[in-house]
Parts: structure tokens; sequence; C-alpha cells
């Protein structure tokens, strides 16, 4: 009898130990809000990555900062891409080709010949919302352009001024001796015009791969932090609000997610989420602020699909276009602040679906072949997220029913153990 306690009290402690290394030691970890999606790690070692793609096949390429690496269905990696003058932002697979945004290019690598074609130069984004995102609808690719400023005026933090989308015609009113669109300490009076420029900020592209031309496709958006592509080819993305910093700080801006149209300006730097700059809803009495722009294409703009509760907190988005894991069309994002994975309802209200490590960083969300793919590049792993029948008692990673297995065996065992010393008797 006394060795049959001892053994399960072993058994006990065992699994008691395999339950703590793994608390303790699984970075990786995910807790599912949402019930009907199951999650895996689908790769590791990815600390660092700035954005992943897939090509026609699922072969899996994730980009670094200046090099891409290609993972085949067979789980074999290689180095496709490994060049010091990149600074890569993100990736899209074109054919047998991948589109690199990198510093103030867009470049198609041609893999077969190794050779970079050179799409588009000279991208204004020299300033606070550097980042290019790209998304490609067929042969159309979305080209995002930041704004290089706040709130439209330089200042002595950051003097590269933003590249009008318009010809704009000033108010004339300054911050700090600063204005809108024109370099640091540069004088501006009333009524005074402000060339448009070819290739301006807070502006989303749109290059024909067919015959290498694009326009400026939307206008306005301060900085695209996300983009996707929903069932009916229209164009979504994740708008950052303005913060309050700089000679013109904007009291609680929120980030939003807007349905991006051909030819509409958003407002950026005079309206944000559909209400004029000169509203109280941003400013606190201390910071009183006026429009820098007298000529508004529009006095009244398109508002956002949705609003969230705070600023500089969603990255990444994609959309379910199929239906497979979520409603169709479903949105889904992510909050690097409180660190969740939601989706919008029906009703335009977010529902958190995953509740992330506090440590972790989501840089891109995409979906592909009826997953939801979760690039954490500060965990260094890609998460992926599927849709699933809710039959599942709990919903516990593979690993903790493997103890709770070798558990009940262990019982078995010693209860077998002691039924046969019974009958040895």
């Amino acid at each position: 009898m006394w060795r049959f306690f001892k053994f399960l009290i072993f058994s006990i402690i065992i699994v008691s130990l395999s339950f703590g290394i793994y608390k303790f030691s699984n970075r990786y970890d995910l807790n599912l809000i949402y019930e009907n999606v199951d999650w895996s790690i689908n790769t590791k070692g990815l600390g660092g990555a700035v954005s992943f793609d897939f090509d026609k096949e699922n072969n899996l390429y994730i980009a670094f900062k200046n090099t891409i690496k290609i993972i085949n269905n067979d789980n074999k990696e290689e180095i496709l891409v490994n060049d010091k003058t990149l600074n890569i932002y993100d990736i899209a697979c074109y054919n047998n080709d991948i589109i690199i945004a990198s510093d103030n290019r867009v470049l198609l690598y041609d893999v077969n010949k190794e050779q970079y074609t050179e799409l588009i130069n000279g991208l204004p984004n020299n300033g606070l919302n550097y980042k290019t995102n790209i998304i490609l609808n067929g042969d159309y690719l979305y080209i995002s352009i930041g704004s290089n400023t706040n709130s439209g005026v330089v200042d002595e933090n950051n003097k590269n001024e933003d590249k009008a989308s318009f010809e704009w015609e000033s108010t004339g009113i300054g911050y700090n001796n600063n204005y809108a669109f024109v370099p640091f300490g540069e004088k501006v009076i009333e009524g005074q015009k402000i060339k448009e420029s070819v290739l301006s900020n807070a502006s989303i592209l749109r290059y024909d791969l067919n015959n290498n031309e694009f326009i400026t496709y939307a206008t306005g958006i301060r900085n695209v932090e996300g983009l996707a592509i929903d069932s009916l080819g229209k164009l979504i993305a994740i708008v950052g609000g303005m913060e309050d910093s700089g000679v013109r700080a904007v009291k609680d801006d929120a980030d939003y997610i807007y349905d991006i149209k051909e030819k509409a300006w958003y407002g950026w730097p005079d309206f944000s989420g559909g209400d004029p700059i000169t509203s109280p809803r941003f400013s606190d009495g201390t910071n009183k602020l006026s429009f820098v722009i007298a000529n508004h294409p529009t006095e009244v703009t398109l508002g956002p699909r949705y609003q969230h509760d705070k600023v500089t907190a969603l990255k990444g988005l994609t959309i379910d276009y199929e239906g497979k894991c979520f409603p169709k069309d479903t949105v889904i994002f992510a909050d690097n602040v409180d660190n969740y994975i939601y989706v919008l309802t029906e009703n335009g209200t977010s529902k958190a679906i995953v509740a992330l490590d506090k440590d972790s960083y989501i840089e891109k969300i995409k979906y592909n072949d009826a997953n939801i793919y979760i690039l954490d590049s500060k965990g260094g792993c890609l998460y992926k997220i599927g849709g699933q029948i809710n039959t599942a008692i709990f919903n516990l990673p593979n690993v903790i029913w493997i103890f709770i297995t070798i558990f009940v065996m262990a019982i078995i065992i010693a209860l077998m153990y002691k039924n046969k010393m019974k009958k040895s008797k």
C-alpha cells in the first residue's frame, strides 16, 4: 500500500512540475476568448520580423529589416534576399515575384533572376510616420504614405514638412512661428498658395502593375497601420489619430478603421474621425486649435467605420473575406496597448477574441487559406487562428492534454499495480 501511495505522489509531483514549467517557460501562450476558433504556432524564431505573405502555393515569405526568407510547405527554409541597402517595411507576393516597400522606394524582386525593378521612388516618408504599407488587389498595388508631422506643422524636433496633396491655400495661422506644409522657419501669410506635390504625404497611391502607372487614390489620411481588401474588392485601413504632442498638440484623438474610397479626402490635418480640429473634442482649453487650410475640398469629411478608445494602439488588419473563421467580411485587428486581438461586430463595435501576452507586439495580420495569421515580432512567432466546430469541452493547448493523459495513465498503472500486489498475497 505504501508503494502505491509513493507512486501516486510521485506522479502528481511530476505532472505538477510539468504544468509549472509549461506556464513559466512558454512565451507563445495565447488566451482564446472567442470559443469557436482554435490556434497554433505556425512558425517560431521570428524576432524582429516586419512583414510576411503567402504565394499561390502557400509558401510563406518572412521579411526582416534587410532579409527575406521563404519557408515552403515542407518547412524547409531558404534566404531569398539579404541586402544591407534595404530597410523593409512591408512585402506582398505577386505572381512569382515579391513586391518590397523599403525606405522611400517600392521594388519588385524577380525571384528567378534575383533582380530588382524599381516601381516607384522618392516617397516623401521622411518624418514621423515613415513606414509604408502595401497590399495587392489583383494587378493593383495600394501604397500608403504617412504624414511627416503629427498634425501638419513642423517643429524643432521634426523638421520634415509634409508635401501637399492639393494646392492648398493657407489660413496664415502658425504655431511657434511654423506653418503647415512648408519647411521649418518659413513664413506663410493668409491666402498664400502651397504647391501640390505629385507624391504627397498622408495619402494612398494605387499603382497599376500592368502599365506601371499610378494615381493618388485617397488623401488626408494621417498614417496607415494596416490595409485589407474585402470580398467586394473594397479597401479598408487602420488610420492612426493625432497625438497630444508637438506644437499643434491634439487632445483625446483616437485610432480609426476607415473604408477608403477613391478620390476622397479624409481631412487630415484639419479633421480627424470626421470631426473638425476646432471641435471641443480635441481641446481641453489649453490648446487652442485652428484650421491651417483655408480651401478644404469639403467641409464634411467621411467618418470612420470604427473609432477606438485610444490613440497609437491599433496595428495589423485583415478581413475574413471568405467567412471561414468568422462571418464573411469580418474585420480583424490588434491593439498593441491593451494586447488584444479584436473583431468588428455587425453593429460596428469591437469584440475581443484573443488576449495576447503583455510582451507581444503585433506587426501584421493576414488572412490566407481559411486561416488568420498574426505576426508577433516581439514574441518572435507567427500564430495561426482557424475556425472550428465547437465540440470541444475545453480549449487547451495540446501539451496540456498530453500532461493530463500521462497523469491518467499513471493512476491507471498504479491501480493495476495495487491490484496485482493484492492478488500476489
